[in-house]
């Protein structure tokens, strides 16, 4: 059976595999891959978790800012339910969903 894992990840939607920095889907599974409204969900996420990171900042030359995830968190759980439910609509028993992305943010304060 096939796995779609939901994770974050720079330049990444939370639907793995997908294309860096344009969140277009490339699971293998066709009936996700072609799906507009997960690719569409799954470009909002990997913006709203892009903007985390800030570059040259803090004395760094790539700073992970907690304060903007918490700050994103709810916009990101409420497309990443819109997500899974999607998924559970189109999954015919082909695949699984492994969820690290809503665990992820069920850390964050």
């Amino acid at each position: 059976m096939q796995k779609i894992k939901l994770m974050f990840e720079f330049g990444h939607g939370p639907i793995w595999d997908s294309k860096p920095f344009t969140g277009k889907l490339m699971s293998g599974i066709e009936v996700v891959d072609i799906d507009p409204d997960l690719e569409l969900w799954n470009r909002q996420c990997m913006d709203l978790y892009d903007e985390c990171y800030e570059f040259d900042s803090h004395d760094k030359g790539c700073y992970f800012n907690e304060e903007t995830l918490a700050e994103n968190k709810k916009k990101l759980l409420r497309i990443l339910e819109k997500i899974k439910s999607r998924l559970e609509e189109l999954n015919n028993n082909n695949f699984i969903i492994e969820d690290q992305a809503t665990d992820e943010l069920s850390k964050v304060d």
